[in-house]
């Protein structure tokens, strides 16, 4: 519980500091503020590796924007840099070559996946 409550504020700290936005999603429709996405996204709480992050609320990484009958919704940070507000990005990498540079949710599935680790089913082959 302490280690979830502490990824959380360093979250809410790298919120402070994130200068930009990425991963625009347009849903239709008004979502109420206290929506339980995984009453319609169940497929994102099932699966082989389930993210520990699907146990807390999907505001923590999504900030939703509501305007007329469609809601914008956006990473609270670059994708590139999101992963990081709860792993530390100098620790070891299992099972990664050295060389790899790209973003962690090129290779790896953000909330869950039929295979280990989390890993996507199509892999981007343009990682360096």
């Amino acid at each position: 519980m302490r280690h979830t409550l502490g990824a959380l504020l360093y979250l809410l700290l790298l919120l402070l500091v994130a200068d930009t936005q990425a991963s625009i999603i347009e849903h239709p429709g008004v979502l109420p503020k206290d929506a339980n996405c995984s009453s319609c996204h169940a497929n994102k709480t099932k699966g082989k590796s389930v993210h520990s992050a699907m146990a807390i609320p999907c505001t923590v990484c999504h900030l939703t924007e509501t305007q007329g009958d469609m809601t914008t919704l956006n990473l609270v940070m670059p994708k590139e840099k999101i992963c990081f507000a709860c792993h530390e990005k100098s620790a070891p990498l299992p099972r990664h070559s050295p060389g790899v540079k790209a973003p962690c949710v090129e290779c790896h599935d953000s909330h869950s996946s039929s295979r280990p680790a989390l890993l996507r089913e199509q892999v981007d082959d343009r990682r360096p």
